[in-house]
């Protein structure tokens, strides 16, 4: 699997590049916020570097893959930090919250929580290839969410609940999917990565309901 996931990396950045196509660069003119721009060089540019290390991995180039991983000690907080501070923009420039401002305002910390947690894990067993692997795939899949969600919605107009649920399905599906492959490994990191998707994509359905939560996205808001 680990081989051959450059070219699953490869189709999720040319489907990141339809389905930002329309919402993003046919309007960066019309797009002022700094936060905006530098987010999607830096997600663009870890989309890339996925790409390159599974590329170099599958060349048998590890050598160059452990120096060209260091940069994602950098790139991954930027990463973070962008997403983030994307989301504080759009909070803090869109007005009275409604329901679906609180509901990103909870998923795009969740999906960060993701795709951090999995990084770092990654990295923490980095001297171990079979666990360095299988935490960086799954780093990747929090990306499932933006990108075919926008796709659903945007190009096939699916209602927005129905495409959120399909794209936490997506990801849902391809750990399942990987846990059960490996199930003979006696590795259990997908198992455990699914376990804490799940765990965070739940209150996602009720979180934007809570009084509590949106007393503090409001405080976040400057509400």
């Amino acid at each position: 699997m680990a081989r051959n996931v450059v070219f699953a990396f490869t189709a999720l950045f040319i489907a990141a590049l339809v389905a930002f196509w329309p919402t993003y660069f046919t309007r960066i003119g019309e797009m002022a916020a700094w936060t905006v721009h530098l987010h999607g060089v830096v997600m663009f540019g870890w989309c890339v570097l996925l790409i390159a290390q599974a590329g170099l991995m599958r060349a048998g180039r590890r050598d160059i893959h452990r120096a060209l991983g260091k940069v994602s000690y950098v790139w991954m907080p930027l990463v973070l930090f962008t997403s983030l501070q994307v989301e504080i923009h759009l909070l803090r420039r869109g007005g009275p919250l409604n329901e679906e401002a609180l509901f990103f305002a909870y998923l795009i910390p969740a999906l960060a929580v993701q795709m951090g947690l999995a990084w770092a894990l990654g990295i923490r067993h980095r001297a171990n290839a079979a666990l360095h692997s299988r935490f960086m795939i799954a780093s990747a899949l929090p990306l499932i969410d933006p990108i075919f969600a926008r796709i659903l919605g945007v190009h096939l107009e699916m209602p927005f609940g129905n495409a959120q649920v399909f794209t936490f399905l997506m990801a849902d599906s391809i750990l399942l999917w990987l846990a059960w492959r490996d199930r003979a490994s006696g590795i259990r990191v997908y198992a455990w990565m699914l376990a804490l998707f799940v765990a965070l994509q739940l209150p996602a359905f009720w979180m934007y309901q809570n009084s509590t939560w949106a007393g503090i996205v409001r405080v976040v808001a400057g509400q």
